[in-house]
């Protein structure tokens, strides 16, 4: 519930009010500030790959947000591997966010939901509940 103050004249009213879905936070997992060193792949035009050794700024089990210099475009699919652990999951890129020192945030998801990836040794609960 939200209560809304609202002023008329010089009287105060509070008006309650549902936010909707939009303004409650639905993330699937909750996000955990880490800083993992990943490698990120994708391929370029023709049989090729351009690879990039980076690292997150903040993880979850669908995904992360990582710095990039390599450019990426919504909805292009990259492998993300863990420098530490050697697994690679197939992402997707979900949003690129604005260029900065040459490196822009990109929020990516796995394919298929990765509690483990990112071996974080306190996961929160709801990494729990997923399969792998």
């Amino acid at each position: 519930m939200v209560q809304i103050l609202r002023y008329q004249g010089s009287s105060c009213y509070f008006h309650q009010t549902t936010p909707s879905r939009a303004l409650i936070n639905t993330r699937r997992s909750q996000r955990v500030v880490a800083r993992v060193r990943v490698v990120v792949r994708r391929r370029t035009d023709g049989d090729g790959f351009m690879s990039e050794v980076s690292h997150t700024l903040v993880v979850n089990a669908h995904g992360a947000l990582i710095v990039l210099a390599m450019k990426v475009q919504p909805n292009e699919l990259i492998a993300i591997k863990n420098w530490n652990s050697g697994e690679e999951r197939q992402s997707r890129v979900v949003r690129v966010g604005g260029e900065r020192a040459s490196q822009n945030e990109v929020a990516i998801e796995f394919t298929e939901p990765a509690p483990r990836f990112w071996h974080i040794d306190f996961p929160p609960a709801d990494w729990q509940l997923l399969q792998d």
